[in-house]
């Protein structure tokens, strides 16, 4: 019979930042997100032992596994008012960044929620617009076209991350909101748009800082007033938000550095394991050697009637020497 290849995708919720490997799954995002767009590590494992300390959403972390390793981090939000899940992170090794990696885990993320009977509407997520000269991250590009195959749109709208922090100035900045209904939509009213932006802005960004930083909750409060404000204001003249199903195609789409032009196709490569068939028959021939060599100790102390007791500290070296080498050569079997 021939053998059958399988890969093991799985998903975990953390319910507590005590979660076995909720430290390494954060460990994952801290490395990859940059600066602009990266979220106190310190607030993320407050909310993770605190995901209902506000009553209009509820906060859920994950961790990704390939083959039972970790390999990925998701934060989510659910908005209680318009019904909609907001995913803020969705991070994968670079190494894992594969269509054959990314849908099987998005579909377990989908899974779960639909397993866990939650009424949702919408799922949105924002991503960046900067170009490559502009030091976007590849993470948010590869969101972004993984997320197209999965019927998310564009929306056609203006859209500003609020500051991630009141100090945070390089977070504030033009993003595009990308959503996913139950149900295809090529546009949706403006009303509608307006109520989703303001669940994220009132009750999933100032929510956030009103809990973290109180002590500046009112200037960040001002802050999210002029930027729901702005975006309210430029859309004075539209009844409608179109939303786009195919990559807007920029000046830079063809540029050598655009991550859209860096492939995802592929599979896992396996790990190879090598062997040490060197090392495994050293262990035995070197205990063999040890015995070998005290047996020959011994019959010459015999021989020339040499009291043993005179060489019990070279013995005793000689024990401590051989265990030594055979637990080290052990160990890097073990490890390997």
């Amino acid at each position: 019979m021939d053998e059958i290849q399988k890969i093991n995708f799985s998903l975990k919720h953390f319910e507590s930042s005590q979660d076995k490997d909720f430290i390494n799954a954060l460990t994952i995002y801290n490395n990859l997100i940059p600066v602009d767009t990266k979220t106190s590590t310190n607030e993320i494992i407050y909310f993770a032992d605190n995901p209902n300390v506000q009553s209009n959403r509820q906060m859920f972390f994950f961790g990704l596994y390939v083959n039972n390793i970790l390999m990925g981090f998701i934060e989510t939000g659910y908005l209680k008012n318009t019904k909609t899940i907001i995913i803020d992170y969705i991070v994968l090794k670079e190494e894992y960044h594969l269509n054959s990696v990314f849908y099987p885990l998005f579909s377990l993320l989908q899974r779960f929620f639909s397993d866990k009977m939650l009424d949702y509407s919408y799922i949105v997520t924002e991503v960046s617009t900067k170009c490559p000269e502009e030091c976007v991250d590849s993470e948010s590009f590869f969101s972004r076209k993984m997320l197209q195959m999965e019927d998310f749109r564009l929306l056609d709208a203006l859209y500003i991350q609020p500051k991630l922090g009141v100090r945070n100035e390089e977070s504030n900045f033009k993003f595009q909101l990308m959503i996913k209904s139950v149900q295809p939509l090529v546009s949706i009213k403006k009303k509608t748009y307006l109520n989703i932006l303001k669940d994220i802005y009132y009750e999933h960004y100032n929510a956030w800082y009103q809990t973290v930083d109180k002590e500046n909750a009112e200037e960040y409060n001002a802050h999210i007033d002029a930027q729901y404000s702005m975006i309210e204001k430029a859309l004075e003249k539209s009844e409608t938000i179109s939303l786009i199903t195919q990559n807007p195609i920029c000046e830079y789409f063809k540029a050598p550095d655009c991550h859209y032009n860096c492939s995802t196709a592929g599979f896992i490569a396996e790990k190879q394991t090598k062997n040490r068939p060197l090392l495994l028959i050293g262990i035995p021939f070197l205990a063999m050697a040890v015995f070998a060599l005290s047996f020959l100790i011994y019959r010459l102390l015999e021989k020339y009637q040499i009291p043993a007791g005179s060489f019990v500290p070279i013995f005793a070296a000689i024990t401590a020497l051989s265990t030594s080498v055979f637990t080290i050569s052990f160990t890097k079997i073990s490890k390997k």
